[in-house]
């Protein structure tokens, strides 16, 4: 399955594993690509990890636990134009 696929797939799951804002992508690094999940909610990214790399075995998934409102500055950043 591309990686792609997975993120649409783990992008329609979510909202069933947090009630926090969250953000996915596909990112690279030295290690190569991988699938960055980006939670507000602190407590469910134990539990959000151990679903997804169960689920996706194989796949490279990395939970960051960010600060309140991170997300949407994030999307809002996106959005401007310099």
């Amino acid at each position: 399955m591309r990686l792609k696929d997975v993120v649409e797939l783990i992008t329609v799951d979510m909202p069933d594993y947090t009630e926090g804002a969250f953000d996915i992508a596909l990112e690279t690094d030295d290690g190569g690509p991988h699938i960055t999940i980006r939670v507000e909610a602190h407590s469910d990214s134990q539990n959000i990890l151990k679903v997804f790399s169960s689920r996706f075995d194989g796949e490279r998934i990395l939970v960051m636990n960010v600060p309140q409102g991170y997300i949407h500055c994030l999307k809002e950043c996106a959005d401007d134009t310099y």
